[in-house]
Parts: C-alpha cells; structure tokens; sequence
C-alpha cells in the first residue's frame, strides 16, 4: 500500500467519523422512507421486471401439486418399465441356458 492509499483511505475514515449521530439518523430515516415507498408502489402496480419483490402470487395451472403428479407418474413408468425388462431378460436367459434335470 502506498502512502497515497493510506491517505486517500484515512480521508474516507475521517469523513466517516466526522459525521454526526443525528446526520447518520436523518440518512437512515431517508433510506428507511425510500424503502417504504418503494414497496408500496410494487404492491400498488406490480411491475414483471422489478427485483424488490419478494413474493409475487401467480395463478399458473403448474403449481406444485401438479409436478409432484407429473414426476410420480414418470418415476412409476420408469420401475414398471425396468421391472418388465429384468422379468424378460430373466426369461430368455433361462430359455438360453435351461436346467439339466438328472433325476430321470
């Protein structure tokens, strides 16, 4: 770090400090207000690009109830589907390789 940094960064701390309580106050309450009306205004005119909100409600027919559904069925098809593939395989495998009987 350079002697100029160090000023330039001692300059910003000073000015820092040299603010007083009712300075720092009277900029929290400002920040506090722009806050509040912005909020307001979303709530008022919802806008599709702003950041601000936190919760936006939407009435969309895909919700959460209907993935669950859609990726329950999927899951379902896919062990039925596995389960009929490993039964047939096991078939033609005892086909292919049958069991000598030596009893007779």
């Amino acid at each position: 770090m350079t002697k100029t940094d160090s000023r330039d960064k001692h300059n910003i701390d000073d000015d820092l400090s040299n603010e007083s309580v009712e300075e720092l106050r009277n900029r929290l309450n400002a920040m506090k207000r722009l806050v509040a009306e912005r909020q307001n205004q979303t709530n008022t005119t919802p806008d599709s690009n702003e950041f601000w909100t936190s919760t936006k409600q939407t009435s969309s027919i895909i919700d959460g109830n209907f993935l669950s559904l859609a990726f329950g069925g999927t899951l379902l098809t896919i062990i039925c589907v596995s389960i009929y593939a490993f039964y047939n395989l096991y078939n033609a495998v005892l086909k292919k390789f049958p069991s000598r009987h030596t009893e007779l």
